[in-house]
């Protein structure tokens, strides 16, 4: 067949759309109502008897540039390649992954685009039965355009990667074989509005839908729901026809499962209007998703022509003054930023996908949504009605890069979004958002978009969204940097704990003062973090005005390679492994969870942040109690509570005190006599009917510091020319006199240090560097390691022996040098008692040109290889630092050494625990070496160098090697979020004035 391509309308401002329907309500017809029963919102698409999914194999041409491309296109002669729809270019070997934050992909000049665009031609042979009905083909997804034409002949044009483009094709068509074939460019003018952070990716990506209609069927409907003045609720449905409406009825049927609430019948027309007043029914919430099956029907006397289903949930949302209330309720967003992305597919999202985020999400305490900076594939927000989320629906709107723009920058009016010559474009995307998921309860806020400046576009989309939905807040952060500051609440990104104080006490600026503040981003969970997730909800919690936020963002984004790929020895790659000039390196590896959905301990913290109970202890045996639920009581919950010495239980039980939302309660445990020399802590579980933890808590009511005994014994020191050596029970250690290191260290024969260290060193060393985080290595890199702390190194600078009569001391010092500065002074200081047992003093002093902030300090060693089997009392079981541990309470754990790694696709320092009164390192007979804290430390153990990790960029780059490489420290800074956001709060760095010490000590350990 020949096709006359139309190579013009991908670079055209004008052409917006040609012959693409307005936007409607998405919705699956059927022809009957007991098929559609047996549906639900993730199957009906696949199950209607009027939809046809065209999704599957399509014949597929791609051209590297529309130069190549025929002006006259005879389908017969093309040899085409085979492509699976939905798919992406990039996913399917056509083009190269390409990942960029802020830029586009070329110079940019707004509206007009590069020379040479790529394309690629589809094609699909469909057969239709009867040309007599009408045929709307529906494609969710495609980028960046699409043209259509049917059978030879050109059908329509439309833009708007991730709104619905659909046209009627019913004219066009001829019974039996037709042919569709469809042209995408890479880039169109439309392109200038999708600059947003994610791997920038081209095609048909999400399903396309074939409807076939009567000639008379349900095209749209609007479901609005009011709060009558009391507790009951009106329903108003307006059903809009197409066809020939003369003789048919529309019903309107709600239904709160077999039970029918209310319904209606009345004579079909081109709009047909249902009211039901005083409905006494169940609000809903994202902690109550009460929502009633809604069924649309148009009849033909007794034949059905069409029947749809809407989950409608009744809510009401108001803002009283600076209070975002929903449901008469002051609500907290517990939210999260979520992308389409799927490490194998890209953008194609599976309803298998959708169904296993937002599953995780509910078991994460997750109640809000952000989609993240397009609408997704509406069965996201349709399982959201049913599972339980606010969302923020976001318009598929960004225009980051014109910061580049010379004078024009996104911190000021941004060029594209000052001008109005672009209003059409951004009102056409907020439009066709409103339109396609106005009728879900689910939706809390609509959002204009993502880092797009404002504000003249944006006052236009506001406009048209408050004509037709006033009851739904809307919400953009852009606007804060400029003169409009906000729509119907405040939004940032970002911002830091000090000024969201600020926020909440009216003292930061007046344009705070008027409206609720939303955080649409924050705590960037990029690498090992978020830190100090903690601190920002004891503040969100301190003021009704504060709205809390959604966490950036949900999933690390990465390309998936497997095991076949020979191209890639990388199993995840992100910017730059693809041979791309200009990328953003790993800055899309920002999840809370790992690609394939495996949880980051990011994850881990924000569920324990997002507790729906928090709980103090006021005093002896009392414990305050807070739901912060806004709408269920704690019967939902059981609570549990244990007592532990020393982390065994002594006593526990459970707490059947019933709490009403948002209240506080008083609760008496009875805990008896706390031993004032022990390490007390209160546990508190709180898991659902079916015994899930939801959440936990810890209060430590006592710490005391457990004792080290030591051997009182003589203990012989011996001087050699080579170093010196002590004696002990059963045992030695030997140190080198000229490097400083511990050539040995036995106990019943078993060595304890490694002979064979990987790092060429013996025993330990003074060490104030670690592996940088993401937080520590994008954006604002902290001085220490901007200047290069890692060059750094412990010179051995001399060693001193003193006997006395029941220890030995050892001293080495050391100069932290880079060899041509001095930057500290340490020194190691080893006290050896008769049982083997080695107390270690460790002190370091800042000279001229050292940093006041480093990462760390502490001490390195190699333990032998066998030493792998690991035992500690501390924070865990995951890994934790002093601003990022609510996941981790105090307790015994026992762990090897490769499962304290923790495979981040950028590799960093990870692993830590903090709090650790002991840690034992054993080989399988049970024999090995114990740290003890005085009274506490951190540590670390791996089976490679920290060298290793430091040059890794990705996680195949760790060389696992036959050792254990461990890492006792004193002081260890926090995470923060510094990737992009707050850097870690003052009281969690590590910050050295002049001299500091920590203490250790050492013990074997013989079975």
């Amino acid at each position: 067949m020949i096709y006359k391509l139309n190579r013009d309308n991908y670079r055209d401002f004008s052409a917006l759309n040609i012959n693409r329907l307005p936007g409607r309500a998405y919705s699956i017809p059927f022809r009957e109502l007991s098929r559609l029963k047996k549906t639900d919102c993730l199957t009906e698409r696949y199950k209607s008897d009027m939809v046809t999914v065209l999704s599957g194999e399509w014949d597929f041409k791609y051209y590297e540039t529309q130069n190549v491309l025929p002006y006259e296109m005879d389908t017969e002669r093309i040899r085409f390649d085979k492509i699976q729809v939905p798919s992406t270019w990039q996913r399917t070997g056509y083009r190269e992954p390409v990942y960029l934050n802020t830029r586009y992909e070329f110079h940019l000049f707004p509206p007009e685009l590069p020379k040479e665009v790529a394309v690629g031609v589809y094609r699909k042979k469909i057969t239709v039965d009867d040309k007599t009905k009408t045929h709307i083909i529906s494609f969710l997804g495609f980028s960046a355009c699409l043209e259509l034409y049917v059978n030879g002949e050109f059908c329509g044009y439309g833009e708007g990667s991730h709104n619905s483009a659909e046209f009627d094709i019913s004219n066009m068509l001829i019974s039996g074989e037709n042919e569709l074939l469809c042209v995408v460019y890479r880039w169109s003018t439309g392109t200038y509005l999708e600059c947003q952070d994610m791997f920038r990716e081209n095609g048909i990506f999400r399903d396309v839908l074939l409807y076939t209609y009567d000639k008379a069927y349900i095209n749209d409907y609007e479901v609005k729901t009011r709060l009558n003045g009391g507790k009951e609720y009106d329903l108003d449905i307006d059903v809009f026809l197409e066809g020939e409406a003369a003789g048919k009825k529309v019903s309107a049927e709600l239904f709160s499962g077999r039970k029918k609430i209310c319904s209606d019948e009345k004579d079909a027309d081109v709009c047909v209007k249902f009211s039901f007043s005083a409905l006494d029914v169940k609000e809903w919430t994202a902690e109550t998703p009460n929502v009633y099956e809604l069924y649309l029907t148009l009849k033909d006397g007794d034949d059905t022509l069409c029947t749809v289903r809407n989950y409608t949930g009744f809510k009401h949302i108001e803002i009283l003054g600076d209070v975002f209330k929903f449901n008469c309720e002051k609500i907290k967003f517990k939210g999260v930023n979520h992308h389409d992305s799927n490490a194998k597919t890209g953008y194609v999202m599976s309803a298998a996908d959708i169904k296993k985020d937002l599953v995780l999400m509910k078991e994460l305490n997750v109640n809000s949504i952000r989609t993240s900076h397009y609408p997704p594939d509406p069965m996201l927000i349709t399982l959201a009605d049913i599972m339980g989320f606010y969302i923020i629906d976001e318009a598929d709107i960004e225009t980051h890069g014109c910061g580049s723009l010379g004078k024009y920058n996104l911190y000021k009016p941004n060029f594209i979004s000052n001008d109005r010559s672009w209003a059409p474009r951004y009102v056409d995307r907020v439009s066709r958002m409103y339109f396609r998921d106005r009728n879900h309860p689910s939706i809390t806020m609509w959002s204009l978009g993502n880092e797009s400046g404002g504000y003249k576009c944006q006052d236009k989309c506001y406009e048209f969204l408050k004509s037709v939905c006033p009851e739904i807040p809307v919400h953009y952060e852009g606007a804060i940097r400029t003169k409009r500051v906000g729509y119907d609440v405040i939004s940032e990104m970002y911002t830091d704990i000090e000024n969201v104080i600020k926020t909440a006490k009216g003292t930061r600026g007046k344009k705070y003062f008027e409206k609720p503040f939303f955080l649409c981003e924050y705590c960037h969970a990029m690498g090992v973090g978020p830190g100090a997730l903690e601190e920002y909800w004891d503040v969100f919690y301190s003021s009704d005005k504060l709205m809390g936020g959604c966490i950036w963002e949900w999933c690390d984004h990465a390309v998936y390679h497997g095991k076949d790929d020979k191209k890639y020895k990388y199993e995840y790659t992100y910017g730059g492994d693809h041979g791309e000039e200009m990328h953003d390196k790993n800055f899309c590896v920002d999840g809370l969870v790992f690609p394939d959905r495996t949880l980051h301990t990011g994850a881990l913290e924000m569920k324990h942040a997002y507790r729906p109970v928090r709980s103090v202890v006021s005093g002896g045996n009392t414990l305050l109690l807070t739901n912060t639920y806004r709408f269920l009581s704690t019967d939902v919950l059981t609570v549990k509570w244990e007592l532990c010495f020393d982390c065994e239980k002594v006593k526990d039980g459970v707490i059947d005190k019933v709490i009403a939302p948002s209240a506080t309660t008083e609760v008496t445990l009875p805990l008896g006599r706390i031993p004032s020399d022990r390490l007390v802590t209160l546990n508190i579980f709180y898991e659902d009917k079916n015994g899930a933890e939801i959440s936990r808590e810890q209060h430590v009511l006592c710490d005391a510091p457990a004792a080290i005994e030591t051997g009182d014994k003589k203990v012989l020191l011996t001087e050699s020319d080579s170093g010196y050596s002590a004696e002990f029970d059963n045992g030695k250690i030997e140190f080198s006199r000229s490097t400083g290191e511990i050539l040995s260290y036995t106990a019943d024969g078993t060595e304890l240090i490694s002979k064979t260290p990987l790092s060429g060193i013996s025993g330990f060393l003074p060490n104030i560097y670690r592996a940088p985080s993401d937080n520590e290595e994008v954006n604002p890199i902290p001085k220490w390691n901007r200047e290069k702390l890692a060059k750094v190194k412990a010179v051995y600078k001399g060693m001193r022996a003193e006997s006395e009569e029941k220890e030995v001391k050892i001293t080495a010092y050391y100069d932290m040098t880079d060899g041509k500065r001095l930057y500290y002074k340490s020194f190691i200081e080893y006290t050896v008692f008769s049982d083997g047992t080695v107390k270690v003093r460790s002190s370091l002093a800042r000279k001229r040109y050292g940093w006041k902030e480093l990462p760390r300090f502490g001490l390195t060693a190699e333990l032998p290889k066998e030493f792998s089997n690991v035992k500690y009392l501390g924070r865990g079981p995951y890994e934790n630092l002093c601003d990022f541990n609510g996941q981790s309470p105090i307790g015994l754990y026992e762990t090897t050494v490769k499962e304290m790694h923790v495979d981040y696709i950028k590799p960093q320092d990870n692993g830590n625990h903090g709090a650790v009164r002991f840690a034992e390192f054993t080989d399988g007979n049970g024999k090995g070496l114990a740290f003890l804290g005085t009274p506490k430390f951190s540590f670390s153990a791996h089976d490679y160098t920290q060298k290793i990790l430091c040059a890794a960029r990705h996680r195949e780059d760790v060389i696992h090697e036959d050792t254990t490489f461990v890492s006792i420290d004193g002081f260890v800074r926090g995470t923060g979020t510094a990737s992009c956001g707050q850097d870690t709060l003052m009281k969690y760095r590590f910050v050295l004035d002049d001299t500091i010490e920590f203490r250790f000590a050492m013990k074997p350990i013989a079975r």
